[in-house]
């Protein structure tokens, strides 16, 4: 089933169950060089108002609230909250692979996932309370209609922002939390505004933690749509007012986007919805090994799994 976690409460959730087996949270001019054009001074931090709250229960980092409140007083208790959260530890039962009753009584038999909730006999399209002590697949990341701005501060990229429900970006802490239980893999797929799809397949993706400015490590290419993230790998992520990129610009401030720039991008997807080809070079939803740097994808969407 695919499922989209749109609302979360201590150790429950609520998921949109839908269709197959698999998870969601729902010829231009081109260059053979990459976007952008050296190195870089210290990195800084920026400062936002509007976070989505994903709170990762334990090492296996079950996810436990998501809400949207405009206070930038909350973003301190949101970074003691993830340290915490770091140190602690989940109950799995190893011989099911199902979380048993823990100090916070979440029972075993309770659903973690639309897999679950699947194998508790639902069988059509819906709203599913699930108890999540794990996660098994996530949607990280979807554009589909403009309707959000990912031209966002370092705050916000950091818990996460948008609508769970169409445009999002889930948040670096939460992605590093996921992916630092073992190895994961991640699937972007997307289409263009004629209606041809293709994907890109990862067999290694990782998120460092905010130390290293959420370091990404990825590899282990397959699909149809060329790899446009290989020049990524080993990069911390930037934004406008956060510049960790490698070149001698703000490649997030000249892209339109916040991302794990290197000098600068052959993959922009958190750029600007520009519904196809565009006339700029390099700022829109862009994946140069397919349609090159003055091609706006209609839809993108980036999963991570557990291998």
């Amino acid at each position: 089933m695919k499922g989209t976690v749109i609302e979360w409460n201590l150790h429950v959730a609520h998921l949109v169950c839908m269709g197959e087996l698999r998870v969601e949270v729902g010829n231009s001019e081109s260059s053979d060089e990459m976007a952008g054009s050296g190195n870089k001074s210290d990195p800084e931090s920026g400062k936002s108002t509007i976070f989505l709250i994903l709170t990762i229960l334990g090492g296996a980092a079950g996810l436990a609230a998501a809400v949207w409140y405009p206070t930038a007083a909350l973003v301190d208790e949101l970074k003691l909250l993830v340290r915490h959260l770091e140190n602690q530890t989940a109950i799995i039962n190893s011989r099911s692979n199902k979380p048993v009753a823990n100090q916070d009584g979440v029972h075993a038999d309770l659903p973690r996932d639309c897999h679950d909730i699947q194998l508790l006999g639902a069988s059509v399209s819906g709203l599913y309370k699930i108890y999540p002590n794990g996660i098994k697949n996530a949607v990280i990341q979807r554009r589909m209609d403009g309707s959000v701005d990912f031209f966002r501060e370092w705050d916000e990229y950091q818990f996460g922002f948008g609508n769970l429900k169409t445009e999002f970006w889930f948040g670096l802490e939460y992605i590093h939390l996921i992916t630092n239980q073992g190895w994961y893999e991640l699937r972007v797929d997307m289409e263009d505004f004629e209606g041809e799809k293709k994907f890109a397949k990862y067999k290694l993706f990782h998120v460092d933690s905010r130390k290293t400015k959420f370091i990404l490590s990825i590899g282990g290419y397959s699909g149809t749509s060329g790899d446009s993230l290989y020049s990524h790998n080993g990069m911390m992520f930037s934004t406008k007012d956060a510049d960790n990129d490698i070149g001698p610009g703000n490649c997030a401030a000249s892209f339109k986007g916040g991302f794990w720039y290197n000098n600068c991008h052959f993959a922009n997807p958190n750029g600007e919805y520009l519904s196809g080809e565009h006339e700029t070079l390099a700022n829109g939803v862009n994946w140069h090994s397919w349609k090159g740097y003055k091609y706006s994808m209609k839809y993108i969407d980036m999963k991570i799994r557990p291998l």
